[in-house]
């Protein structure tokens, strides 16, 4: 009988929708924060919680309901979430702390860039600026985002870095396919099935946001081929992920927080 410890963290990136902001479409997936906790609390789950600093400064009543009414921990994902990375990283940082900092009362120790678009020389910033641990970095290839294809699976330290470590997003071993829920949702039955029967990373940190979840007008919104993608399996989505869930179970996963797996990490490092 394997004695091999099996962890599985669940995280969120608490965003606006996508890349709307404009009155009608901004945020509307906080009218389902209600239906998130239900979610959550009825699988008995902890989740980890990335959220953008201007999110904190305009919404702080849902970012409380969660803290409260969930199993939860907060962490940084960038201060305005600009996918097309129009601003100073370091600049981006600061405001990004100041907006966590007068949110909770201290300074994040981890972080996660939107799309998972994190250079080297933006990771020994973190470090830097005292960042314990970054989760970005998808161990696997997008067109014009990122190629991690060379990247572990597993957490390790970045080079350069003294102390940090990266805990990349789970990706299955070998296709390097991303076990987000974004992923689940899109490929559907197929998908859940190889992961029921795959190998899997002995740490698995899985994304998800609330848009890959519950349908809002942000969706009609989207411009092809995107609209398509995120609209594929959306209404069965929350039961994907209960399958997902119940799947990692069987395999002897044990559901714990990101800060649980960073520990483990270092410990070992």
């Amino acid at each position: 009988m394997s004695t091999t410890t099996r962890n599985a963290s669940i995280t969120l990136d608490l965003e606006n929708d996508w890349y709307f902001e404009e009155d009608g479409y901004d945020h509307l997936t906080f009218e389902y924060i209600d239906e998130y906790i239900q979610l959550i609390n009825n699988l008995d789950l902890p989740v980890t919680i990335f959220v953008v600093g201007k999110t904190l400064e305009r919404f702080p009543e849902a970012i409380e309901k969660l803290q409260q009414e969930t199993d939860s921990e907060f962490f940084l994902h960038s201060y305005q979430h600009d996918i097309e990375k129009r601003y100073d990283f370091e600049e981006e940082l600061t405001h990004g702390k100041r907006a966590f900092r007068s949110f909770f009362g201290t300074d994040p120790v981890g972080y996660r860039a939107p799309q998972g678009n994190i250079e080297q020389n933006e990771l020994q910033l973190l470090e830097r600026e005292g960042f314990k641990f970054d989760s970005s970095r998808f161990p696997s290839y997008r067109p014009g985002i990122y190629n991690n294809l060379d990247i572990p699976l597993q957490p390790y330290r970045p080079a350069g870095a003294t102390e940090m470590i990266e805990l990349p997003i789970a990706a299955v071993p070998r296709f390097r396919i991303p076990i987000t829920q974004s992923y689940l949702k899109l490929l559907g039955r197929p998908y859940l099935k190889y992961i029921e029967h795959a190998s899997l990373p002995e740490t698995l940190v899985f994304d998800s946001h609330l848009q890959d979840f519950y349908r809002t007008a942000s969706h009609g919104n989207l411009e092809q081929p995107l609209r398509s993608i995120h609209n594929r399996n959306l209404d069965r989505s929350t039961a994907i992920f209960r399958q997902f869930v119940s799947s990692l179970r069987g395999k002897g996963y044990s559901f714990v927080k990101l800060s649980d797996v960073y520990e483990a990490a270092r410990n070992s490092a």
